[in-house]
Formats: C-alpha cells, sequence, structure tokens
C-alpha cells in the first residue's frame, strides 16, 4: 500500500516538473520574442532618426546653394523666393516623418525633383551673367569703332542700334526687398487695422546695376486702393509713361551710384483713413515700372 503511495506522489512530481519545464519554455520564448521586438523598435528608432538628419541635412545645403544664387544675382527673385519656400515646407514635413517607408520615398523623390531645379536656376544664371558680359564686350567694341569711323554703313547702323537697345533694356533698375507695412504713432508701430493706420511706410533696395546712368533719379510711387483708385494729395500730380502720363501718389528724389541702395518713404493716411483690403505699390524709375508689391488691410 505504501509501495502503490508512493508511485502515485512520484508520478505527480514528475507530471509536475514537465508542466514546469514547458513552461518555462515558452516564458523563455517569449521572453526571447520581447527582447527582439524591442531590439527591432530601437534599430528602427535610430534609422528614423539618420533617415531624418540626412533629409534635413541635404535640404539645408540646398538652402545654401539658393542663398549663393541670392548673392551672386544681387537680389531675390520671386522664382528664387518660390523655390526657398517650397524647400522650407519640406524641411518642415520632414520633422514630422514617423518612419513611413512609402513617405520616405516620397520625400526623396521631392529632394531630387528639388536639386533639379536649382541646377537648371543655376544654368540660367549663368547662362544671362555670360549673355551680359558679352553684350556689354560687343557694345565696347561697336562704340569704339563708331568714333573711328564716320562712315558707317545702312546696316552697320541698324545693327548697333539693336545692340544699344538690348543694353537700355540691361540699364533698367530693380526693386526688390520690397516691404509695405501700415504705421502709427511717433514710433512707427505697425499695425494692419485700416481705421488705425496713420501712414503707409515703403521700403524697398535699388539693385546694383554697372550700366544704368549714375546721379540724380526720381522715384515715383503709385498706390492703388482697394477700389482701384490712385491714392493722391490733392488733385494729384502726373510723370510721362509710355509715351503718356500717368498719375502718382508720392516722389522721391535719389543720388544712385550704381550700387545697391535701400529707400523709405512714408504716405499720410487720406483725411477719410485707408480703406480695408488690398493696397497695390507700384514703382516707377526712369519710366519704368521697377516693382510692385501690396498690403492687406482689415
Amino acid at each position: 500500500m505504501e509501495d502503490k503511495e508512493k508511485t502515485q506522489s512520484n508520478r505527480v512530481f514528475l507530471i509536475l516538473a514537465v508542466i514546469l519545464l514547458l513552461l518555462s519554455g515558452v516564458l523563455g520564448w517569449q521572453l526571447f520574442e520581447q527582447k527582439a521586438a524591442n531590439d527591432q523598435l530601437a534599430a528602427e528608432k535610430v534609422q528614423l532618426t539618420d533617415d531624418k538628419t540626412k533629409l534635413t541635412a541635404e535640404l539645408d545645403d540646398l538652402l545654401g546653394k539658393y542663398s549663393g544664387l541670392e548673392e551672386e544675382n544681387g537680389q531675390l527673385s520671386e522664382e528664387l523666393q518660390a523655390q526657398r519656400d517650397e524647400i522650407m515646407a519640406l524641411k518642415a514635413d520632414v520633422e514630422k516623418y514617423k518612419g513611413d517607408a512609402g513617405k520616405l520615398a516620397w520625400y526623396r523623390a521631392q529632394l531630387k525633383a528639388m536639386n533639379g531645379k536649382y541646377e537648371a536656376m543655376e544654368a540660367k544664371f549663368d547662362s544671362l551673367f555670360a549673355a551680359h558680359d558679352s553684350l556689354q564686350g560687343q557694345y565696347g567694341s561697336l562704340e569704339g569703332e563708331f568714333t573711328k569711323q564716320t562712315g558707317l554703313n545702312q546696316e552697320l547702323t541698324s545693327e548697333n542700334m539693336n545692340l544699344a537697345n538690348k543694353v537700355a533694356m540691361g540699364s533698367v533698375l530693380t526693386a526688390y526687398k520690397i516691404a509695405v507695412e501700415g504705421v502709427r504713432g511717433k514710433k512707427d508701430k505697425v499695425n494692419t487695422k485700416a481705421s488705425k493706420v496713420e501712414k503707409l511706410r515703403v521700403c524697398f533696395t535699388l539693385s546694383e546695376n554697372p550700366i544704368t546712368a549714375k546721379g540724380a533719379k526720381t522715384v515715383y510711387m503709385r498706390i492703388v486702393g482697394p477700389d482701384g483708385k490712385v491714392l493722391t494729395k490733392g488733385r494729384g500730380e502726373e510723370f510721362e509713361f509710355e509715351g503718356g502720363s500717368m498719375t502718382y501718389s508720392l516722389s522721391k528724389d535719389v543720388n544712385y551710384e550704381g550700387t545697391q541702395q535701400d529707400v523709405c518713404v512714408f504716405y499720410p493716411a487720406p483725411t477719410t483713413k485707408f480703406q480695408t483690403g488690398k493696397n497695390t505699390v507700384e514703382i516707377y524709375v526712369d519710366k519704368a515700372l521697377i516693382g510692385t508689391a501690396s498690403l492687406s488691410l482689415r
């Protein structure tokens, strides 16, 4: 009887030992699986950080290249600004990147396209600079020949006139970095509420241009209100433009030396205050429209 009970007891212990062994194996496997999953997550996190860092660095490098184009060109054209804004928008989106493979491929495609646009724009500027240098050289050569030879035939005269027209086009100034703001008070505090604005402040930079004539120049400014009418003091004065005359809001005389020059002007609010809506500013120098900007007042 005792042997039988002892045998049964041993059998129970054996079964329990087997069960414990199986449980240990299952738990060990689960721990192994969990560790593998944790290692995978850690690796993915490192890869995510690496991808974001590389993308951000490449976008920053592209922004630096555009800054170089800006310095070489002497001004920031709308086309350059649009590309810079596009890069900044993509950079902001990259900061939200969570590791999606499809999204990473899309980022790479966008970056490749942006690099292509930059290369095309760089080639465009190089071509323009080369053409400008060539044009200056041609003009200088023809001008020297003209002083030596007074008996030029009609064909040479026609070519010289065409060349002079091209140089005249190249001598037109450009206004960039145009900023239009509504201000009030002695400290000219910026305000966008039409009823509060006491005057409009318009600041801009005249571009560097070694071709255009140096000396006194008059800057004419037209401010067109939301109703399409030009704001004027009194009855308004006019200036010549494209064979006719145009009413202007204010003018300012500047002494242009052929280099970049900052200009700021102020236009006081009418007795009826400025209107709400979009106010458009047009800037003219040497009978040419050299820049536009706008300001919306609420």
